[in-house]
């Protein structure tokens, strides 16, 4: 009889986990990754078009006199929030990114406790 339950241990740990391990996607979610980077892909593709145009524009029309200060203004802001983007991935700020949910979830907590005493 112990020998029964054992074996019945055994293939139970050898079934296989009911969610997905990490990196392992079902041919649903691979249809749908490979349609999502394929249209990342395009547009990714057509604003490079775009921009070659615009820059094609800007060189030819005197539109730098134009446009200059406002495209210099949009590249120094989008410089800046990629550089934060790149601090924070160097410094791990997205390792864990579930655990300041559940840190607000506990502040929450105790202040309710120390307010309700409950």
């Amino acid at each position: 009889m112990a020998q029964d339950s054992h074996d019945h241990a055994t293939h139970a740990s050898d079934a296989p986990p009911t969610r997905l391990g990490r990196g392992r996607l079902t041919p649903a979610q691979r249809r749908w990754m490979y349609f999502f980077s394929a249209i990342v892909f395009m547009a990714g593709l057509a604003f490079c078009v775009k921009l070659y145009q615009f820059f094609v524009d800007l060189g030819s029309q005197e539109g730098f006199r134009f446009a200059g200060a406002h495209l210099a203004t949009y590249l120094l802001v989008a410089g800046g929030f990629f550089l934060l983007l790149t601090y924070g991935f160097l410094c791990g700020h997205f390792s864990n990114i579930e655990q300041p949910k559940f840190d607000i979830l506990d502040s929450e907590r105790r202040n309710d406790r120390a307010e309700y005493g409950s």
